[in-house]
């Protein structure tokens, strides 16, 4: 008898960072799950030219992360569009993104490991968003006006937390690696501010795989809720 489909949540700052940091398992989940992302930043001020319009970058990200996204088999993007940088400053951020949990019921959420010791400040302030939202998403007292508008509380199992500097599930993406590969280069406006790429995330998909026993792998610090 198959298992029942599941729900799979990625919550991240940036447009890349979800083929970045977990391209190889999306490509895995997609065959049999239903996957989704919630980028919480515009990512508009991201990029190396002085020149450049922070608005024409913003669309420009969205675009490339939505072909990403149909590349891998995601079902939906969902942008909150908060500005770049600023993430610790939004307030309202763990309330938002509590209201999706509850509309989305992922089992399983993704997002930044906010202990991990090296961070973008949106990395960080995202992870910690998350975890306080997974409180009011799974809690009937929190925010009541959630109920109010017929989002009942949802509670996921688990939490997959990267980058991580410990890794308590590898995830197999030897015969995903190639897809991963393939989702990041359609970040095509990034690439470029992201030198040697591909030999980078090969060598450490090759390094995190064999940890687990496996040719390639990505990690993450699996927590159940």
């Amino acid at each position: 008898m198959p298992r029942s489909q599941k729900v799979r949540l990625l919550i991240m700052a940036h447009t890349d960072d979800p083929e970045l940091s977990s391209g190889g398992t999306i490509a895995r989940w997609v065959r049999t799950d239903k996957v989704y992302y919630i980028i919480t930043s515009c990512g508009e001020k991201g990029t190396w030219d002085a020149e450049a319009s922070v608005y024409d970058v913003a669309k420009v990200r969205e675009q490339e992360a939505k072909e990403a996204a149909r590349f891998l088999g995601v079902k939906k993007v969902i942008f909150l569009r908060h500005q770049d940088g600023e993430i610790s400053e939004v307030k309202t951020l763990k309330v938002e993104l509590a209201a999706l949990i509850r509309k989305l019921k992922p089992n399983t959420i993704v997002t930044y490991d906010p202990w991990s010791r090296w961070f973008h400040p949106d990395h960080r302030a995202t992870g910690w968003a998350v975890i306080e939202a997974v409180m009011i998403a799974r809690d009937h007292h929190f925010y009541p006006f959630l109920l109010e508008v017929g989002l009942k509380p949802h509670r996921p199992e688990e939490f997959y937390l990267t980058p991580t500097d410990e890794p308590t599930y590898i995830s197999d993406i030897t015969k995903t690696l190639e897809k991963k590969i393939e989702s990041i280069r359609l970040h095509k406006s990034q690439l470029g501010q992201l030198p040697n790429w591909e030999e980078k995330i090969r060598k450490r998909a090759k390094i995190i795989g064999e940890i687990g026993g496996y040719e390639y792998g990505e990690g993450f610090y699996q927590m159940f809720i």
